[in-house]
């Protein structure tokens, strides 16, 4: 008689652990959960970046319009660079209002352009308003 061997007894293979194929799916299921994922992450933080950029660059330009209430006659361009690499140009220029041989207010329209790098992407922010130009003194007749 054969060891281990009962007539009429059946003996089932048992299975234990995994197969290969059941690894490799498992393992590439959670290969793409883990990379979308990480992309979702890396998406807000990049979105959180760019949102405080762009708020500092609308800082900028509103501080830069705010320094002037108006303008000397001939209008002004000026630029420059702030101490966190935002560059930005201010200029003035004639706005054409149709009443110019009129006596009353010249208006310029004053522009301000806010730039700064974003990885290999180039981003500028552009404000624009009018102003008048300054009033002449007239000298006082003795």
């Amino acid at each position: 008689m054969i060891r281990g061997f009962l007539p009429g007894l059946r003996y089932r293979k048992s299975q234990s652990g995994f197969s290969l194929l059941e690894v490799i799916v498992a393992m590439s299921i959670m290969a793409f959960s883990l990379g979308a994922l990480y992309y979702a992450v890396g998406s807000g933080v990049r979105g959180s970046q760019e949102a405080a950029q762009r708020t500092r660059a609308t800082m900028l330009a509103l501080s830069l319009l705010d320094s002037r209430s108006v303008v000397e006659a001939g209008g002004f361009d000026e630029q420059g660079e702030d101490s966190g690499g935002m560059r930005w140009r201010m200029r003035a220029t004639p706005y054409p209002t149709g009443h110019e041989a009129n006596p009353g207010w010249t208006l310029y329209q004053v522009e301000v352009f806010v730039g700064w790098g974003d990885g290999n992407r180039a981003r500028e922010l552009r404000l624009m308003t009018l102003l008048p130009q300054r009033a002449q003194t007239i000298p006082e007749s003795r």
